[in-house]
């Protein structure tokens, strides 16, 4: 169905997801879907995304450039939602918070907010991380959805995972963006008998959906094409605002690191809100409810 207004497809219709993606991603904490988007749905909204993007390279988020820090060829933008009306109707789709619901297990999700990831030829490592140890809620139910709007070939930088390191949202450790220092928390997780899975070649509309505590990297982008690719973050309605970590000077470094993103990210995400308060913010709407 297309909305006659500017001849863009709704994006309401709902993706079959089977009780096996759902045990697969509750056991693995990772799942790839084929196909979440057509060709012929990329090929209206992305156009308008690029646009939108080009028009707003100023308004990279604050927590964006500490990650970044001096590295080049990434393009970081935070809520484009938020700053460009068709961008917005892409980014809000309930067939994605449909999909983030179900996985989950959960009734409804909101939005937590959405990155532009775009990986230009020579982009370098995303380290290992877990995104749930920098959010400040009270919950696990967080789920992220990487969603590439060209295909992505292994050589453009795709996902890897670590199958199982959701479980029990643990923090299991980061790793910084060296190469070599990539490869050996790899291989310290492998010995700790975890399991990386990578699922190569997507195509455009493919999706990848991962648990906030799953850790996950991505290596350099070493082909000649930019891989670009929409990043939305969403969590079950009903958390709240986690209470602050009480962390002394004497704290390790990457603990007093994570605690500051975490306040940087319940101001920008969460503006005005306190611990113990609803997440619920213009800035979170609700994406996805399932009808009772």
């Amino acid at each position: 169905m297309l909305n006659i207004e500017v001849n863009l497809p709704e994006l309401s219709s709902e993706y079959p997801v089977t009780s096996e993606n759902i045990r697969q991603f509750q056991e693995q904490g990772h799942i790839l879907l084929r196909g979440v988007v057509s060709q012929v749905e990329i090929d209206a909204y992305r156009p308008n995304i690029l646009k939108a993007m080009q028009r707003n390279l100023e308004e990279n988020h604050a927590i964006e450039k500490l990650v970044k820090g001096n590295q080049e060829n990434w393009i970081y933008i935070n809520n484009l939602w938020s700053l460009d009306e068709i961008t917005r109707r892409f980014i809000l789709a309930s067939r994605f918070g449909q999909i983030a619901a179900q996985l989950l297990g959960v009734d409804a999700v909101r939005l937590f907010r959405d990155q532009t990831y775009f990986k230009k030829p020579g982009g370098t490592d995303t380290p290992w991380h877990q995104d749930g140890y920098f959010m400040p809620l009270d919950t696990d139910k967080i789920i992220t959805m990487w969603l590439p709007l060209v295909d992505v070939t292994p050589e453009m930088a795709p996902m890897s995972f670590v199958t199982g390191s959701h479980r029990g949202a643990k923090y299991l450790g980061t790793s910084t963006p060296q190469p070599e220092k990539m490869q050996e928390f790899a291989q310290s997780i492998i010995q700790r008998g975890y399991e990386i899975t990578s699922y190569g070649s997507l195509g455009a509309g493919d999706v990848t959906f991962h648990s906030g505590w799953t850790l996950h990297s991505a290596p350099t982008n070493k082909s000649d094409r930019t891989r670009e690719v929409l990043v939305i973050v969403y969590y079950a309605d009903g958390a709240r605002i986690a209470q602050p970590k009480q962390l002394d000077s004497q704290a390790p470094l990457p603990e007093r690191f994570a605690e500051q993103m975490r306040q940087q990210t319940q101001n920008s995400c969460f503006p005005g809100l306190k611990p113990g308060d609803l997440a619920v913010t213009p800035m979170n709407p609700l994406i996805y409810r399932k009808n009772t």
